[in-house]
């Protein structure tokens, strides 16, 4: 089971509350990161989980309604970081 050490709390200047939890790195399991985004309130809830069953599970969890209003990402490992045209 994955330890939060801590959470980071960041306030945008639009009034947004940012909610950035610190990982303990010691305890986390092999695995990928999952946002699951409510379209309707613009929330935006981060699972720890090994593959998006495991993650749909884990979002279950919280029996949050209308699930037709959330939407789910997976941040890879790999993504871009420069425009494929830079040198």
């Amino acid at each position: 089971m994955t330890k939060i050490k801590h959470t980071k709390i960041t306030k945008k200047s639009n009034g947004d509350v940012l909610y950035e939890p610190k990982i303990d790195t010691d305890t986390l399991e092999a695995g990928n990161v999952y946002m699951f985004h409510n379209t309707m309130f613009n929330i935006n809830l981060f699972v720890n989980a090994n593959g998006a069953e495991q993650a749909m599970e884990k979002f279950d969890m919280c029996c949050f309604g209308h699930r037709e209003n959330w939407k789910i990402f997976l941040e890879l490992s790999h993504q871009p970081a420069k425009d494929k045209n830079d040198k």
